[in-house]
């Protein structure tokens, strides 16, 4: 590879990098869904559970790439709050399936109304850029996140 096309690559994943700060600033900030203040991660939680009603940690955990314990702690918090109950699984009795409360509903509505507001505004942002562009930008980031796998694999395996 020649020296300018991989200096671009680089100024690529800068951009690409800058874009991650501001996604992990936005996820650890604290979101107002119509007077609910949440963090990023139990609204998420919440969106979930509301999509597809009785799942299970387990499904959670896969979904999220988090462990059970870690979606366990959130999903009791999210209990505590009144948001979300357990109800045990009929055919399988060491398993739990949860389902949104009343105030767990109204929150899954306002995070939908928030979230396609959000969406709504980066589609107009994206106006000025043809259906083929975007094909092609999905097809780079396809192929980045690949690459970023690869890395994380490879991290995962060192010997420390």
């Amino acid at each position: 590879m020649d020296n300018e096309r991989f200096n671009q690559i680089c100024s690529l994943l800068d951009v690409f990098d800058e874009g991650c700060k501001y996604v992990e600033e936005y996820n650890s900030l604290l979101h107002d869904y119509n007077g609910i203040i949440l963090y990023q991660a139990e609204s998420q939680f919440i969106r979930k559970i509301g999509d597809k009603p009785g799942i299970t940690i387990t499904e959670l955990s896969e979904y999220f790439g988090k462990t059970k314990s870690a979606c366990s702690q959130l999903m009791y918090r999210m209990k505590r709050k009144g948001f979300l109950i357990q109800k045990r699984n009929q055919k399988n009795n060491r398993e739990y399936n949860l389902y949104l409360t009343g105030d767990g509903e109204t929150l899954y509505q306002s995070h939908k109304v928030f979230e396609r507001a959000c969406y709504q505004r980066t589609a107009r942002m994206l106006d000025e850029f043809t259906t083929e562009e975007l094909e092609i930008y999905k097809k780079i980031q396809t192929k980045m996140n690949e690459s970023f796998f690869l890395d994380v694999e490879e991290s995962k395996n060192l010997d420390l």
